[in-house]
């Protein structure tokens, strides 16, 4: 069995050194340089990476993928795509071959998401289909390309792999909007662009066409992925102030096991001085103890905020041995924060009175 780890690159010069080390199992490391003016191709070259140079205008992702895909020698069975700011973790080549069988066409590992290498709070982790067979595989959207499959593609997951993914740099959301109508254009049934690019509309202050895309997005016969539904009606609560409560209630009955949306709910009620509602969205949220393991998955939901609000209402609700107990929790989860050191010394003393009669 061969191993090839392939990307394109362009002036990723700060992030070589890790990329080439980490692929060092692959009996190919291939990169595609698409115009580097920093020493990317130098450094490439001095870690023993097989460099090409190729030039693709107008540009676009899937076919600099697929240009460097070709590049890839003919007797490679199994191919790793892997971002410059990537890097997977030692020993993944005894993984890939422990998982691998003659039926799989891809395998899914985990895509970890951190701020730094040494961070040891990962922002999030979701599933990844890195690996995939040498031959009958192509990339397609401009951007936000899928790598899909000519035949019947059979997939696997190893949990094992982990692809590390730095999110130092801001995405250039300006370029990504023209390439996403791109591909909105050439593909219109395509839910996945429809939501995509609804929430780059968003992004970029543009609400109306936002919500525009996200409700095409929900009437996409394609759109069949609660998560991502329960998103799109998240966005919308943003997008239309006037239906928020509405669609947020859409977004609570698509997909009831999010902790986001019970949050919001509860952001919402807090705000209209709905302490029962507030007692109600907050213990449904809470009572939500693992995340999807999707994208979709905000690290947000899952700090002090929902124990905060939850400890209000339940103030508000007199139940007060709750409020006491989620302030606690609240607190734990933000040592550093003096409002909510003041609410937990609060909720004791009224506990205590309510027992006592004072």
């Amino acid at each position: 069995m061969k191993v090839a780890v392939y990307t394109i690159a362009l002036n990723e010069a700060t992030h070589v050194e890790r990329w080439a080390k980490s692929a060092i199992e692959a009996d190919y490391r291939i990169v595609a340089d698409t115009g580097s003016t920093d020493d990317t191709v130098e450094r490439l070259t001095r870690a023993g990476v097989r460099v090409h140079t190729i030039a693709i205008r107008p540009w676009r992702f899937d076919i600099a993928r697929n240009a460097t895909m070709a590049l890839i020698p003919d007797d490679v069975d199994i191919c790793c795509t892997m971002d410059m700011d990537m890097f997977l973790e030692p020993g993944w080549r005894h993984k890939l071959e422990a998982a691998w069988t003659d039926k799989v066409t891809a395998l899914y590992c985990q895509m970890v998401i951190r701020s730094t290498v040494d961070d040891p709070a990962p922002l999030k982790t979701y599933p990844s289909k890195s690996f995939h067979r040498r031959w009958g595989y192509r990339f397609q959207r401009p951007v936000h390309e899928a790598l899909v499959y000519t035949g019947e593609e059979v997939t696997g997951s190893c949990n094992g792999i982990a692809i590390h993914h730095l999110r130092t740099n801001e995405t250039d959301h300006s370029r990504y909007l023209s390439l996403m109508e791109l591909a909105h254009k050439e593909d219109l049934s395509d839910a996945q662009i429809c939501f995509w690019l609804g929430r780059e509309y968003m992004w970029a202050n543009q609400p109306d066409r936002g919500a525009e895309m996200m409700l095409r997005y929900l009437s996409t016969p394609s759109s069949t992925w609660h998560e991502e539904r329960s998103e799109a009606m998240r966005y919308l609560a943003q997008m239309l102030p006037d239906q928020r409560m509405a669609w947020l209630d859409k977004a609570r009955i698509e997909a009831p096991h999010r902790r986001e949306i019970w949050l919001d709910l509860a952001e919402e009620y807090h705000g209209k001085g709905d302490w029962l509602s507030l007692f109600w969205a907050s213990i449904n949220g809470i009572e939500r103890t693992h995340p999807t393991g999707s994208y979709l998955d905000d690290q947000h939901c899952w700090g002090f905020r929902l124990f905060d609000l939850g400890a209000i209402g339940a103030w508000r609700a007199n139940v007060m041995d709750r409020a006491v107990e989620w302030g606690q929790k609240a607190l734990e989860l933000d040592p550093a924060n003096p409002r909510l050191k003041s609410n937990f010394d609060f909720f004791l003393r009224r506990r205590e009175e309510l027992r006592t009669g004072a």
